[in-house]
């Protein structure tokens, strides 16, 4: 077994994804020693967990409890130490010194191990030390490729603001997948049109840790293929093309496709019609902004979006039910 896939239980996974998710992403090795012995030992082995230097200070361990001390080089010892009057010249252990960091192009290395990237493919971060873009991965029973990122520390606010401005300066083509260590419960993912943000542990294999198994990640998905040719109602990857029983629509252009897929969403939240102007507002249009700008040259566009009294639809119903009288 390689390094990258080394195995790795789910209390070290744990203790891992703690440490990711931590602004630093560093952990004492004295914290290690006393409370995590067992798990940091794969970590490490796998170069999960790497070295970051030495710290000149430790907890007392004799006499006075747990009051920090400095520690000093004694060349005759080769070792730090403090000199405690209970005890005498007290040694320290060098990996009690040490502070460690996350690798972070192994973690993501590790994550990425057997999916489907282009052979040059390589983590790229994109923002420091927050968002990384792994690669477009090709996953079972999907026709393209699907771009694959990953972020930590989703749930600091300054943190997502970054990562939304970000990923929504530089649109998907199609839709975009972010996998974090962060928990993802009241994320508000509406604020990034064409995005799916999936958690790493929703993705592995438990027999793998830290290891995202394709087939759960292709089952996870919800954008793009995952409507089913058999539904009366399904659209393609972004939207590009949405079908009403045998109708087809098709929509180049991103605002209009981001105008479509909210339209989508709210119907099947069941909401039957949506605000305009609070849906501009959503979406980041100018307060200026009109369907019929938008839509401009576009031929049957209102055949599937009635926009009236300032509210909007997707005319779903409709549709159907004329294809229904047709083909009776």
């Amino acid at each position: 077994m390689t390094r990258s896939l080394s195995k790795i239980d789910e209390r070290a996974a744990r203790l891992f994804v703690s440490i990711v998710e931590t602004e630093e992403a560093r952990i004492a090795g004295a914290v290690l020693s006393d409370y995590h012995a067992a798990s940091a030992v794969p970590l490490i082995g796998a170069g999960l967990l790497v070295p970051d230097g030495p710290v000149p200070a430790a907890t007392s361990l004799t006499d006075h409890d747990d009051e920090p001390v400095r520690l000093e080089w004694l060349p005759e010892h080769q070792a730090y130490g403090y000199f405690s009057p209970a005890a005498g010249w007290v040694t320290v252990e060098e990996n009690r010194l040490q502070v460690y960091r996350i690798d972070s192009l192994a973690f993501l290395q590790r994550v990425a191990a057997r999916l489907d990237l282009p052979v040059k493919a390589r983590p790229a971060e994109r923002i420091s030390r927050i968002l990384w873009e792994l690669g477009d991965v090709r996953l079972p029973s999907r026709g393209g490729r699907v771009p694959v990122w990953f972020a930590r520390r989703l749930t600091n606010r300054d943190v997502w603001r970054q990562v939304v401005a970000y990923l929504r300066g530089r649109p998907p083509v199609d839709f975009r997948v972010v996998v974090t260590t962060s928990a993802i419960h009241g994320l508000a993912e509406a604020e990034l049109s064409r995005h799916q943000i999936i958690a790493l542990d929703d993705l592995v294999d438990h027999s793998a840790r830290l290891i995202i198994e394709p087939t759960y990640l292709a089952a996870q998905l919800k954008t793009g293929a995952a409507s089913r040719a058999a539904d009366p109602v399904r659209h393609a990857a972004g939207f590009r093309h949405v079908w009403l029983g045998e109708r087809e629509f098709k929509f180049s252009g991103d605002k209009r496709r981001q105008i479509v897929e909210y339209l989508f969403n709210a119907w099947e939240d069941g909401m039957e019609s949506v605000s305009t102007e609070v849906m501009f507002a959503d979406l980041e249009f100018k307060s200026s902004s009109r369907m019929r700008d938008i839509f401009k040259d576009h031929e049957d566009w209102r055949d599937l979006i009635e926009a009236t009294g300032g509210s909007c639809r997707l005319r779903i119903r409709e549709l159907l039910q004329d294809q229904i009288i047709h083909t009776a």
